[in-house]
Order: C-alpha cells, then structure tokens, then sequence
C-alpha cells in the first residue's frame, strides 16, 4: 500500500498573533452585537461601533463582566471622517485592528417603483458605499503589515431577491460583487476577505413596520415561494459563523458562507 507523504502547512503563513483586535461596525443590536460579544468569548479585544453610543455601553458592560475587553466608539458609517476618526481612536486603545466587521445597515421595505429616489439610494448608501468606505479606512494598513480580516454582513436577497424589499437586495448584490472582488485583488497580500450571508434572522430590523406593511410583504414572499417555514436564525448563530471564518488558520480563507435557518424536525 502507497504510503501518503505528510505536507506541512505553508513556511510563509505564520500563525494569528496572539492579540487581534476586532473592529464590529453596527454593534449595538443584532448581528452585530452578537458578533462583537462572540468575538470577546474568543478572546479578541474588541471595539464596537455605532451611532447609538447609549447602547453601546451596554454591550461593553456585558462583554467586560464575562471577562472580555471591549470599548466603544461613536461611528457612522454613512460619513467617512467618521469612520477614519473611529480606526485612529481604536488603534490607539486597543492596537492595530486585525479583524473588521461590518454588520451596520438599515431596512426600509417596498415596491421598487413606488420608492422615492432617495429613500432607494440612502439604503444603497448605508449597505454598499458604507461597506466600501470601512474597507479604505482598514485594509490599507492590514495590507502594509501582511495580515488581517475583513467581513462584510450580506444577504441572501442578493442571490434571490424578495419582492417588496426596496433597495436591500441590489445593495446587498453588490456587496457581495464588491467582496468577490476586494478577495482577487487581496491575493498574496495575507489578508482575507470574506462574504457572510445570512437568510432570514431575529433581529430588529423591521420591527418598527406597521401591520399592513407587514402583511402586505409576507404575502408575496409566500406568493413566490419565499416561505419555506416560519423559522430564523439567531444573530448568535451568524456571529458563530463570523468567528470560524476569522478563526481559520492562515493560508486559506473562506469566500463566502451562507447561513440559513433549518426548518423544524417534523414528528
């Protein structure tokens, strides 16, 4: 019987440093919060970011009474000097940001036709040329030390959009065009890009519809086959994902992951 030989992993793929600070954008409720305070469980210091500073005290009060290390910044996403402020008062409190999150967005829901001009481009504006303005803020100085993650929070509208969902899933489409590419160019430079796209979760957005905009979109959602069971994802079980994507060892990555809901265990 051939016997296989062993290959050990790649001499020019060091691993992780022992300190990676994580930068999760949109951190004050949902996906983001649940990633940050999955990230500390980890064991990443970890700056979160939003424009609600009230409830980013909470979440840092949380993470630091189970042990973690936590700060938090005043960050909107939609203004670049925003963002470039909040990596320099990262950087300088808690190190060079190894690890970006960006998890910020908003919904607004609707037909595409009846959407004004500006609602549609202030969704494009705070999914797709927000994520874009994260990664020029972060990835020039991961590129220059040779090592870092980017994660960038889509959608799975963008592989099959939702009728009545306005901008989001052309936002989120490009997106996921954005970060296809950002992954090519960041070839043989160490740092990964990643694509996390989840399907339906528990989160805050689009609580504070009213009822008949509710019924009005599960209603084509059903129509078109977008039903399949009642069930959503926790955002702790995307920020799971997010954590194993970053946590891979070095010399591969993952280009995108897709987290679904599973449909209850019939009897």
């Amino acid at each position: 019987m051939a016997k296989w030989r062993k290959h050990p992993l790649p001499l020019d793929y060091p691993r992780h440093p022992e300190r990676r600070t994580a930068l999760v954008l949109g951190a004050s409720s949902g996906i983001g919060r649940a990633t940050a305070v999955a990230l500390a469980e980890a064991g990443h210091p970890v700056a979160v970011g939003a424009r609600r500073v009230d409830r980013l005290d909470e979440v840092v009060a949380h993470i630091r009474e189970a042990g973690g290390e936590a700060e938090a910044f005043a960050v909107d996403v939609t203004d670049e000097k925003s963002i470039a402020s909040a990596v320099t008062d990262v950087e300088a409190a808690l190190g060079e940001v190894e690890v970006v999150v960006n998890s910020a967005g908003s919904l607004r829901m609707g037909r595409i036709w009846e959407m004004t001009p500006e609602n549609f481009s202030a969704q494009v504006d705070v999914h797709l040329l927000a994520a874009h303005r994260v990664v020029a803020a972060v990835v020039p100085g991961m590129v220059a030390r040779g090592r870092g993650d980017v994660v960038l929070i889509g959608s799975d509208t963008s592989r099959t959009a939702r009728p009545r969902s306005g901008a989001y899933p052309a936002a989120k489409s490009a997106v996921d065009t954005m970060a296809f590419q950002l992954q090519s160019e960041l070839e043989g430079t160490g740092v990964r890009a990643t694509v996390v796209r989840p399907g339906p979760v528990a989160t805050e957005m689009g609580t504070d519809f009213d009822e008949d905009t509710i019924v009005d979109v599960i209603n084509d959602w059903v129509r078109f086959g977008h039903g399949r069971h009642g069930r959503m994802c926790t955002p702790a079980q995307l920020a799971h994902g997010v954590v194993a994507a970053v946590s891979l060892s070095r010399g591969a990555y993952v280009r995108e992951l897709e987290i679904q809901p599973e449909a209850p265990i019939e009897p």
